[in-house]
């Protein structure tokens, strides 16, 4: 398999599971920085070869792996079909999957989540008039998501869009 823009290409897949449970894993007892790929494939139990064959980077893990998560996030939206719930769905949809956001958070890597928002609006495709105010919306929810993360995101999300909207409405 190949990989475009350091994600992993193949959606499933045992070696895949593996090595970004392994990652993760490791991610919660040393430093990101300070993980091999060598200590990844020997917490995993695959080769060297099953990570190159799937990811470039143990950076591209991450992202393959958030990626899943908001493609996961994405069916599940498109299944309420209720364009108002999109920012409560989100919120859920972080909150879910929290310790795997905390995570990124604690390792210095919540700007992973900027780039993967950015990506979903395809800001890179957009004309200016398109792009400046969408880009404004991605960083206002990172933002707000951003300091959910920091302050542990022990807010629920119902509390949490409830006390949003009324600064704001």
């Amino acid at each position: 398999m190949g990989q475009t823009r350091g994600f992993c290409i193949m959606e499933t897949g045992y070696a895949v599971e593996k090595i970004t449970d392994g990652l993760l894993k490791l991610m919660n007892e040393m430093p990101f920085e300070k993980i091999t790929v060598s200590d990844i494939v020997l917490e995993a139990g695959v080769g060297r070869a099953s990570f190159y064959r799937h990811f470039d980077s143990k950076e591209a893990v991450i992202r393959h792996h958030m990626e899943r998560l908001l493609k996961e996030w994405g069916r599940e939206f498109e299944a309420i079909g209720k364009p108002e719930e999109l920012g409560p769905s989100l919120l859920r949809h972080f909150y879910g999957h929290r310790q795997f956001y905390l995570l990124l958070y604690r390792c210095g890597m919540s700007h992973y989540l900027l780039e993967a928002i950015r990506e979903k609006m395809e800001l890179d495709n957009k004309s200016d008039q398109e792009a400046f105010p969408l880009s404004w919306f991605a960083g206002g929810l990172y933002g707000l998501v951003d300091e959910w993360m920091r302050r542990g995101m022990t807010v629920s999300p119902e509390k949490l869009g409830t006390e949003f909207s009324g600064k704001i409405g």
